[in-house]
């Protein structure tokens, strides 16, 4: 809690995340003049683009899973023409 300090503040009530109830921002006092909507946007706008971007991550075995597919599927499909080009040529 900040005492003896004005601050100008803004919170975001509604997430709409299940991980957070509210959020709370402190504004840079170079800022603190900035329009009301526009902080709000602001803040809105670092709020989604932060959960969005860590919060909903997928785990790293699954990330390594799904490359380790994608190199196997990448081999097979490489694989299958060649074998598709031999059988053309051939004929």
């Amino acid at each position: 809690m900040v005492k003896g300090v004005n601050k100008t503040v803004i919170e975001i009530n509604d997430t709409g995340s299940k991980f957070f109830d509210k959020v709370v921002f402190y504004v840079s006092p170079k800022y603190s003049f900035t329009s009301e909507n526009r902080l709000k946007r602001a803040a809105g706008n670092y709020f989604f683009s932060v959960t969005e971007s860590k919060a909903f991550k997928k785990p790293l075995r699954k990330r390594v899973k799904n490359r380790q597919y994608m190199k196997i599927g990448i081999v097979a499909t490489l694989l299958l023409a060649a074998v598709v080009f031999a059988i053309i040529k051939f004929l």
